[in-house]
C-alpha cells in the first residue's frame, strides 16, 4: 500500500501507546553511555524519566535483516543478532519521548522516536539506507549531483572535516530521496514527524518528502560544508499532492537530540521545491498543522480486542493518505490526527485476500476515544494458554513466535498469559514456540489449524529446553530457523538435503560453520568477510571482490597505481593480485606489478581493462573482478585537447576534438581557438538605507561572443520582501565587453537586526567560457543595519532569605521610542528551584520613553543552615528595538539560619596488637561536628595552626595514642569556619592466656561429663580488673559475642574431649581477646 505525505504514526505529545512490529529476540549484553544534552525548555515536552522495554528489528532497503547494528536507547547500548533483532529489557527514557538509533558501517545512521509505554513492550522497526556513493566530486570545484527523479544538490566545493579544519581532495557523495509515495518511508525516515519550530515550540508535521546527503572523504571520514557556505537542494513534489503551498518550511533532523528543527524555507518552482541549506543531514519539506488526539480500539464481532493488528488512517488533508501502525496488546493505537477532517480507517489483513475492512469516522474537534468493530465475514480465533518456565513459574520476560502462511509474528509474554486473537478467512495451518528470554530456554514446537474455532486452548507451554546446538557449529538450533517458520527441517542453505541445524557446513563452501568464526569469539554469525550482509557461514562466496574504474597518470605509458586501487576498494581480510587477461586471472599466472604501465595505443585497443583476483585470507576462496582503465583528461590550456593528446598526438576517443599531430599543452590557440574568459560574480556590501544594491557580473577578459547569464536572489539571513525585494533577471555581456550589472532594491526598516545577507545565484545560459556549461555562480550581498538600538541590562542583587521577594532591576542605556519587551526567566545556580525560590517565566514591558523596570521573584525562607546561595535571572530580547539579545543577573540569597557547632569531642578505640596506637576513622565524627548543617566541610589537622589555615589535613584513617588531641576545622558554605578539638582515648586489649584445660571424671563411662568453665576465670583475668568473661562453642561466636553458653554448667557434646572458646572483654572499653579451653573426659576415674 503506497503512502503519500506521511502523517505522524507514533506521536510524542500525550501518546500513551507505542508502535509495535513483528519480531523479537533473545537480548544481547547492554552497555551504558552518556546521553546528549537537550535544551532545558524544550525538554519539558518530554515529561519525567521512566524505564521501558524495547524489542525491535533492523532491516536494509530490501527488507533483509541487518546483523551487528549498534543500537542506542538513552544510555543503553546493544547490538542486533543474526535476524536483525535487538532487545533492551529496561532502558531509561522520557515518559513522552524515547529516541532509538541504529548504526552500522555501510549504512546511513537510522533512528526512531516514539512515546514509550511503560506497561507494554515497545516494538520498533528501522530500515537503514545503503550508503551508496552516487558521485565523486573534487574540492574547490562547483558540482551538481542529482537523481533520476530530479532531486539534486548544488555543491560549491568548500568542505570541512569533523574537527572544523578545511578539507581538500576527492569527495564521495551519498544522496537519498524519501518520498511519501514510498510505502517504506515511515521505516526509513529518522525519528518521527515531531519538531521544534522557529519559535521553540513543539509541533507535528505533514511531510512532502525528505532528502538525505552525506559527504565523505576518500578514507570514509564524514565531511560538512565549510562555514559560510550554502548548498541549494531541489526535490520533486509528490505526484498525488493537491495544491502544494508556494513556500514551505525546511526542517533538519538533529541526530543527537532525535527531533526535527525548523531552519529556513523552500520555494515551489514548477513541480520542484527548492531551498538552501548550510549543512547536511536529513532535510524535510514539511507543513505544521492543527491536530487532535485520537485513540482507536479495534475489536472483533465478539468484542475481543484485536492485538498487534495493522491500522491505517487516511484524510483529505493528507491527500487521502496518512498514518499507519499496529495496535498494542489491548487492541489500541493512539496519535494525533488532523482537526475537523473526516477520517477513513482501513484494517488490512494479509490472511484474507480481497479488499480490506474500511470505515469512516469523525470529523473531531476535541480529543476522542473510538471503538471500531471489524466486520466482514472474517473468522477469528483466540490462542489461549499459559507460558511457564521449568520451575512452573509464569514467564515474565518472553514471547511466542507464531508462524502463519509465510508471516512470522511475535507475541510478547510478560505475566505468563497467552491471549492473542487472529482474524483470517480460510482454514490455515500455524506453528508456534515459546522463548523464555530470562532463562534462555524454549518450548517444544506446537502445530495446529485455524478452522473457525473460537478459542484454541494451547494449554501450558513449558520452556524446559535450553538453546541446543545439534551440529555443534556455534549457532543455536533456534537461530538456524532462517525463514522463521518454527520448522528447522526446511532450512537448508546449501540444498544438500541436510537441514542447517544438523549440517556442520551450512553453506556448502567446504568450510565448516564453526571454522568460519575468524575472530575467535565462538560466534560464527558475526563474520561477514565480503560485507554483503550475509554471514560467512550462510554465504558460499565470502570474497570481497570489486569491479571499478581507474584513472591513470602520465602519458605513454599511462601508469596505474594498483596498490592504491586495493586500498580504496578492498579490505584487509583479503589478498589481491592483478592480471592482464581473464585467462591469466583464472590460472593466477603472471601477476602484474604496481605501478602498471600501458601505452596509449593499447588503452585505445587491447588493454582497456585488467582483472583482479581477491583471495579470502581465512577461507582461501577466490573471486575475479574487473578494473576498467582510463587515461588523463587534464586540459591545462583549455583548448579542448587533453595534455596527453597534445604531447603525443594520439586521440583520446572520449574527448570531442581530434589532435592534428603534437602541439603545446600550454597554448590555448594551438591548434584551435578555445574559450579564454571566465565569468564571476563578486560579493558586495550595502548600507540598509542605500535603497538598492548593484552587483557586477564580470569577465576576466573579453569574450568573442555574447555571454548570457540568468541572475536571481535567494536565501540567506535576510528576509525576502522585508529586507530586500526578490529579483530575477537575464543579463547579457556583449562580445568584447567585460561586465553587466544586476540591481536589487533594499528595504529600509526600523528593526535592530544586526548585519544580514542574501545570496545571488547566476546560471550561465550561453557563451564561450571556461566555466563549465550549466555551472551555477554564487555571491553574497551583505546588508549593514543602520538602526541604533537600545541595550538592556539586568542587575545583580543580594536579598536576605526572609525578605520574601527579590526585585531585579532592568535598565535601558537610553529611552526607546517604542515599548521595550523582554522575556524573563529563572534558572540554575546553587539555589534549588521550589526549595529556595519559586521558578518564574514572565514578560516585562518598559513603556516607550522610560529607562527601567523590574521583575519580582518569590524567595522561600527555610530553616536549613546552607550558606549563601545563588540563582540566575535571564532576560531575552523580545522586541526588535534592542541591540543585545540577552542579559543575565545573579541573585544571591543571604542565609539567615545559623548552626551551633560543638567545640570539643571524644573518639574512642582499642589499641592495635602489640602497639599503643589505635586506628580511627575520623569521618565517623563528621555528623557530630556538623550539628545538622550538611553543607559544611569538615577536615582534621594535627595542629591548631594547620586547622586555622586549612592545610595539611590528616588522612581519613588515622592512628593516634591515648590522650592525643586532633584539631577539627568546620567550614560553612559561606566561607566562615570554626576550629574545635577532638580527644583520642585508646584502651588496652585484655590478654587472653593459652593452654587452658579442665578435666572431669567419666562417671558412667559414656564419654561425657559436666564442666564448669567459669572456674578458670582467675586464670583468664590474671588479676586484671573490670573484665567480663563469656564462653562459646565456636570461634565466630566468640568474635561476635553471640550465642554464649552457661559457664557454670556445660556438658560436652563430643565424646571424650572438646575445645570451647572464651572471650575476655573490658566492661567499659569493649576491647576484647579470645582464647580456647580444652575439655577432657577422664575415663579412668
Amino acid at each position: 500500500m503506497k503512502k503519500s505525505l506521511v502523517f505522524l504514526c507514533c506521536m510524542l505529545l500525550l501518546c500513551t501507546f507505542s508502535c509495535e512490529n513483528d519480531d523479537n529476540v533473545v537480548p544481547q549484553q547492554v552497555a551504558e553511555e552518556e546521553q546528549p544534552v537537550i535544551p532545558i525548555n524544550f525538554e519539558e515536552n518530554f515529561g519525567t524519566s521512566v524505564n521501558a522495554r524495547f524489542l525491535g528489528r533492523i532491516v536494509d532497503e530490501e527488507n533483509n535483516p541487518i546483523q551487528g547494528a549498534t543500537i542506542r536507547i538513552g544510555t543503553t547500548v546493544t547490538t542486533t543478532d543474526l535476524f536483525g533483532m535487538f532487545s533492551a529489557s529496561s532502558s531509561e527514557v522520557f515518559e513522552k519521548f524515547a529516541y532509538i538509533t541504529a548504526e552500522k558501517a555501510g549504512y546511513m545512521k537510522g533512528s526512531r522516536a516514539l512515546a514509550p509505554s511503560i506497561t507494554e513492550v515497545n516494538r520498533i522497526e528501522i530500515m537503514l539506507l545503503n550508503e551508496d556513493i552516487i558521485a565523486t566530486v573534487t574540492s574547490g570545484e562547483t558540482a551538481m549531483v542529482n537523481l533520476s527523479n530530479g532531486t539534486e544538490v548544488a555543491l560549491n566545493g568548500n568542505y570541512t572535516r569533523q574537527d572544523g579544519s578545511p578539507y581538500t581532495g576527492q569527495v564521495d557523495v551519498v544522496l537519498k530521496h524519501l518520498s511519501p509515495e514510498d510505502e517504506n518511508m515511515a521505516a526509513m525516515m529518522p525519528g518521527m514527524l515531531f519538531a521544534q519550530d522557529g519559535s521553540g515550540d513543539a509541533v507535528t508535521l505533514e511531510t512532502y518528502g525528505m532528502l538525505a546527503v552525506e559527504l565523505m572523504s576518500s578514507t570514509g571520514e564524514l565531511l560538512q560544508l565549510s562555514d559560510g557556505s550554502t548548498s541549494q537542494i531541489t526535490m520533486p513534489v509528490p505526484a498525488n499532492s493537491v495544491n502544494p503551498p508556494a513556500t514551505i518550511p525546511l526542517w533538519h533532523f538533529d541526530e543527537e537530540l532525535g527531533y526535527w528543527v525548523e531552519e529556513g524555507e523552500a520555494t515551489l518552482q514548477g513541480n520542484m521545491y527548492v531551498g538552501e541549506v548550510s549543512h547536511f543531514s536529513f532535510w524535510n519539506y514539511d507543513y505544521p498543522y492543527p491536530s487532535v488526539y485520537l485513540c482507536i480500539k479495534l475489536i472483533d464481532e465478539a468484542g475481543r480486542p484485536l492485538s498487534y493488528t495493522e491500522l491505517d488512517v487516511y484524510s483529505s488533508l493528507l491527500n487521502n493518505t496518512g498514518t499507519y501502525g499496529f495496535t498494542n496488546a489491548a487492541g489500541e493505537e493512539c496519535g494525533l490526527v488532523p482537526e475537523g477532517e473526516e477520517l477513513t480507517i482501513t484494517v488490512p489483513n494479509p490472511l484474507c485476500p480481497g479488499e480490506p475492512f474500511t470505515t469512516t469516522i469523525g470529523p473531531f474537534t476535541t480529543d476522542t476515544d473510538v471503538v471500531i468493530t471489524v466486520t466482514g465475514g472474517q473468522n477469528t480465533s483466540t490462542l489461549s494458554g499459559t507460558f511457564v518456565n521449568c520451575n512452573g513459574d509464569n514467564v515474565t520476560d518472553g514471547y511466542i513466535q507464531l508462524f502463519i502462511d509465510g508471516n512470522s509474528e511475535i507475541i510478547p509474554v510478560t505475566d505468563g498469559t497467552i491471549n492473542y486473537t487472529i482474524s483470517y478467512c480460510d482454514d490455515i495451518d500455524y506453528s508456534l514456540k515459546g522463548v523464555d528470554v530470562t532463562s534462555n530456554q524454549i518450548t517444544s514446537i506446537i502445530t495446529g489449524t485455524l478452522d473457525g474455532t473460537e478459542t484454541i486452548d494451547l494449554g501450558t507451554l513449558s520452556s524446559c529446553t535450553g538453546f541446543e546446538d545439534t551440529d555443534g557449529d556455534g549457532v543455536f538450533d533456534t537461530f538456524e530457523d532462517v525463514n522463521g517458520d518454527n520448522d528447522l527441517d526446511n532450512d537448508d542453505t546449501d540444498d544438500d538435503g541436510v537441514p542447517n541445524y544438523q549440517d556442520a557446513d551450512d553453506d556448502g563452501d567446504g568450510i565448516n560453520t564453526a571454522d568460519e568464526d575468524y575472530d575467535g569469539d565462538n560466534d560464527p554469525t558475526n563474520e561477514d568477510s565480503d560485507g554483503d550482509g550475509t554471514p560467512d557461514y550462510l554465504d558460499a562466496e565470502d570474497v570481497a571482490v570489486f569491479s571499478v574504474e581507474a584513472l591513470g597518470v602520465g602519458c605513454d605509458p599511462v601508469e596505474f597505481d594498483l596498490d592504491a586501487i586495493v586500498a580504496e576498494n578492498g579490505n584487509d581480510l583479503h589478498t589481491y593480485a592483478f592480471y592482464l587477461t581473464e585467462a591469466d586471472a583464472l590460472a593466477e599466472n603472471g601477476p602484474l606489478s604496481s605501478p602498471f604501465g600501458v601505452s596509449i595505443a593499447d588503452l585505445n585497443s587491447n588493454t582497456q581493462q585488467i582483472y583482479v583476483v581477491a583471495t579470502n585470507n581465512n577461507s582461501g576462496q577466490t573471486a575475479i573482478g574487473t578494473v576498467f582503465l582510463y587515461w588523463s583528461f587534464v586540459d591545462s590550456d583549455g583548448d579542448g585537447l587533453t595534455d596527453c593528446e597534445e604531447l603525443t598526438g594520439i586521440d583520446n576517443p572520449s574527448t570531442a576534438l581530434v589532435p592534428n599531430g603534437t602541439s603545446d599543452p600550454n597554448d590555448p590557440n594551438d591548434p584551435n581557438l578555445q574559450p579564454v574568459a571566465t565569468l564571476s560574480i563578486d560579493d558586495v556590501s550595502v548600507d540598509e538605507n542605500a535603497g538598492s544594491v548593484t552587483i557586477p557580473v564580470t569577465l576576466d577578459v573579453p569574450s568573442d561572443v555574447d555571454t548570457v547569464v540568468g541572475v536571481s536572489t535567494s536565501g540567506g539571513t535576510a528576509v525576502e520582501n522585508l529586507d530586500y525585494t526578490a529579483t530575477t533577471q537575464t543579463l547579457t555581456i556583449p562580445a568584447g565587453q567585460l561586465s553587466a550589472s544586476f540591481t536589487v532594491p533594499i528595504v529600509d526598516d526600523s528593526d535592530v537586526e544586526q548585519t544580514e545577507s542574501f545570496n545571488i545565484v547566476g546560471t550561465i545560459a550561453s557563451g564561450n567560457l571556461l566555466n563549465p556549461p550549466g555551472q551555477n555562480l554564487f555571491a553574497t550581498v551583505t546588508i549593514n543595519d543602520d538602526d541604533v538600538g537600545t541595550i538592556f541590562t539586568l542587575q545583580d542583587i543580594n536579598i536576605t532569605e526572609d525578605n520574601g521577594t527579590a526585585n531585579v532591576p532592568v535598565t535601558l542605556n537610553n529611552p526607546s521610542g517604542v515599548d521595550t519587551v523582554i522575556s524573563i526567566s529563572t534558572s540554575g545556580g546553587t539555589a534549588s528551584e521550589s526549595l529556595d525560590y519559586t521558578a518564574s517565566v514572565q514578560t516585562l514591558t518598559i513603556p516607550a520613553g522610560q529607562l527601567s523596570g523590574s521583575v519580582s521573584i518569590a524567595i522561600i525562607d527555610d530553616a536549613q543552615v546552607e550558606g549563601n546561595e545563588t540563582f540566575f535571572v535571564t532576560g531575552n530580547a523580545f522586541s526588535n528595538n534592542l541591540s543585545n539579545q540577552q542579559s543575565q543577573a545573579v541573585v544571591t540569597i543571604l542565609d539567615n539560619d545559623t548552626a551551633n557547632y560543638p567545640t570539643t569531642g571524644t573518639i574512642e578505640g582499642c589499641a592495635n596488637p602489640n602497639s599503643d596506637f589505635a586506628t580511627f576513622d575520623l569521618t565517623s565524627m563528621n555528623t557530630y561536628y556538623a550539628a545538622g548543617d550538611f553543607s559544611v566541610i569538615i577536615s582534621y589537622h594535627s595542629t591548631a595552626a594547620d586547622a586555622q589555615n586549612g592545610i595539611n589535613a590528616l588522612p581519613i584513617i588515622y592512628q593516634a595514642l591515648n590522650g592525643d588531641t586532633i584539631f577539627v576545622r568546620i567550614e560553612s558554605s559561606g566561607g566562615t569556619f570554626q576550629v574545635s578539638t577532638l580527644q583520642c582515648n585508646v584502651f588496652d586489649i585484655p590478654i587472653a592466656p593459652g593452654n587452658l584445660t579442665i578435666t572431669e571424671c567419666d562417671g558412667n563411662a559414656d564419654g561425657f561429663a559436666v564442666f564448669s568453665p567459669s572456674q578458670l576465670e582467675p586464670d583468664i583475668t590474671q588479676a586484671q580488673t573490670g573484665l567480663i568473661v563469656t564462653y562459646y562453642l565456636t570461634q565466630s561466636n566468640a568474635d561476635s559475642g553471640t550465642n554464649a553458653i552457661n559457664g557454670n554448667s556445660y556438658t560436652n557434646t563430643i565424646s571424650g574431649s572438646e575445645t570451647i572458646f572464651y572471650r575476655v572483654e573490658g566492661a567499659n572499653s569493649g576491647c576484647f581477646s579470645t582464647g580456647t579451653i580444652d575439655l577432657i573426659v577422664d575415663s579412668g576415674c
